[in-house]
């Protein structure tokens, strides 16, 4: 019987999006490409308002790093942020078939849709006025 290897979370970004792409998580052949894969879905989140602001440059950005602090009742979605990147990245750095690559893309517009719907939730809770109107946030935390 063999052994079954056990999988850890990975909480690095770029370690995380490396073993999803299927590349082995410490092997840096392609990290050139990826980092830029990786920041521009990164970039896409930041503007919806999902995530916080963060530009990865190594293996010492985690996951974690990208959560705003008032958003952890909306935990349950933040896997999804994951499958996100990963899906952008995957579209960009090793293009499936066309008919996949279709596929692939309306299921990030769909994901993103869906978490741009769930953090704004949180928005509006946290930052909203009286009257419902979001009020300014200071995304830099200065």
């Amino acid at each position: 019987m063999d052994e079954v290897e056990e999988v850890l979370p990975v909480t690095s970004i770029l370690k995380g999006v490396r073993g999803a792409l299927g590349l082995g998580i410490d092997d840096t052949s392609f990290d050139h490409e990826l980092v830029m894969h990786i920041n521009g879905a990164l970039g896409t989140l930041v503007q919806n308002g999902v995530i916080k602001p963060l530009v990865v440059s190594s293996v010492d950005q985690v996951w974690d790093d990208l959560k705003y602090p008032e958003t952890i009742e909306y935990d349950y979605m933040f896997e999804q942020v994951k499958l996100f990147v990963f899906v952008k990245t995957k579209i960009l750095f090793d293009p499936p078939p066309p008919s996949t690559a279709k596929y692939m893309d309306d299921y990030a517009t769909e994901l993103l849709w869906r978490l741009r719907e769930s953090y704004d939730v949180t928005r509006k809770d946290v930052n909203s006025d009286e009257l419902g109107r979001i009020k300014s946030y200071d995304i830099f935390g200065d």
